[in-house]
């Protein structure tokens, strides 16, 4: 898994979570991003977290289901054997660009229509992550274009960032942060800009006000 961003990733639970524990996760993701935490806060917020809760609603619409579950752990090449959870050694014939196509389809499949920038973001990420360097070799700066990452919790952010290649920088917009993972609201260089790879990158992240 550490190649790919996945739904996984976007729960912030690792692949062989429990049942009661990815509904965990799911619940606590959901209830940062209640209305009333959101409440007059600056537009940029409030539509990055628009844009969050649809990531987080569609990756319990796939991990909170069993078989959808089990089809999804496929896709990303994870098997389930008597002992737990295997990972296939890395084929050839398995192109790092799959990471979220399936669960896309599954997604449309069970009846749930994602918001077309989320997967436009996505989309993008996904082209990064297939033209990562292997690691142990001299990194090029070819243009890449950068991603959208608003909406993702601080933590998945980095994550598809640093593999796809970019140097993150991290501003805190709320003085007096709940203990909770932040949501980035906000990035420079801006989506869709083309840059050398390996640039800097900065995002804005946002945390409800402890006591809220």
């Amino acid at each position: 898994m550490a190649d790919r961003i996945t739904w996984y990733d976007i729960l912030g639970v690792a692949p062989g979570a429990s049942a009661e524990t990815v509904e965990r996760a799911y619940q606590a993701r959901a209830k940062q991003l209640r209305d009333y935490l959101i409440a007059d806060v600056p537009a940029e917020v409030a539509d990055a977290a628009a844009r969050g809760k649809k990531a987080v609603d569609a990756a319990w619409l796939i991990l909170g289901n069993r078989p959808q579950r089990e089809q999804y752990d496929e896709q990303i090449g994870i098997t389930r054997q008597a002992a737990g959870l295997a990972k296939p050694e890395p084929s050839a014939s398995r192109p790092r660009a799959d990471l979220m196509d399936g669960a896309a389809d599954a997604v449309y499949r069970a009846g749930y229509a994602l918001d077309s920038g989320i997967l436009e973001g996505l989309g993008v990420l996904v082209g990064l992550l297939a033209a990562i360097p292997v690691p142990g070799h001299r990194p090029d700066r070819k243009p890449v274009t950068v991603p959208d990452v608003r909406g993702l919790f601080y933590r998945a952010c980095t994550d598809a960032l640093t593999m796809a290649g970019f140097r993150v920088s991290t501003v805190r917009l709320t003085e007096n942060p709940a203990p909770v993972e932040g949501l980035v609201v906000g990035q420079s260089p801006a989506p869709g800009q083309t840059v050398p790879g390996f640039s800097a990158l900065t995002v804005w992240v946002w945390h409800p006000p402890r006591g809220r």
